[in-house]
């Protein structure tokens, strides 16, 4: 089982600006919390339902093990900033040095094989930047499916009923399909 976690939060006016907001969504006065509140609730389900990071920060996915190629659940992958696991005592240890970074795929160094761990849940734990620098000029699609996700929850959508519009924006690009 894989967790992750962001270990910064995002920056919602970065990704989402005022000025593009409102030109779209045109709020009053009185509606710019709950506004702040969307803006973060339609970037939160871009990202995890693309598993891309929209914008550069870290994150920290927990293993019950390693695995020969593990993924790790954010793109684009920038670096692998830390590796720790807890060995077969039960210690916690560095794993730095034991990795290389192939895309999204994390592998044992060159010529090495992963260490045994403790047969315990959460028993390796990567820290890693993953995202974009300018999702704007890197990745469009994201920044207007988020957008008009905003725009559907303040209208008074649901998360439940994402717009069709939303999905095809992303499905195409970034999510690959499971046949099996």
């Amino acid at each position: 089982m894989v967790t992750i976690k962001p270990a910064a939060p995002l920056n919602g006016p970065v990704l989402l600006p005022d000025a593009l907001v409102d030109q779209y969504v045109k709020p009053g006065a009185d509606q710019l919390l709950l506004l702040a509140a969307f803006r973060l609730t339609a970037l939160g389900w871009v990202e995890s339902h693309t598993a891309q990071s929209l914008m550069r920060r870290r994150w920290v996915a927990t293993f019950d093990g390693f695995d020969d190629v593990m993924r790790l659940p954010r793109d684009p992958v920038r670096s692998v900033v830390s590796l720790a696991y807890f060995d077969h005592a039960d210690a916690l240890t560095s794993g730095d040095g034991l990795w290389r970074v192939v895309g999204s795929r994390l592998l044992p160094a060159v010529g090495a094989t992963w260490p045994v761990t403790a047969d315990r849940g959460s028993a390796v734990q990567v820290t890693f930047e993953a995202g974009y620098d300018d999702v704007a000029t890197e990745a469009p699609a994201l920044q207007i499916a988020a957008l008009l996700l905003m725009k559907h929850l303040f209208d008074g959508g649901s998360i439940e009923d994402v717009p069709a519009t939303v999905t095809l924006l992303l499905d195409a690009q970034y999510r690959t399909p499971v046949i099996g």
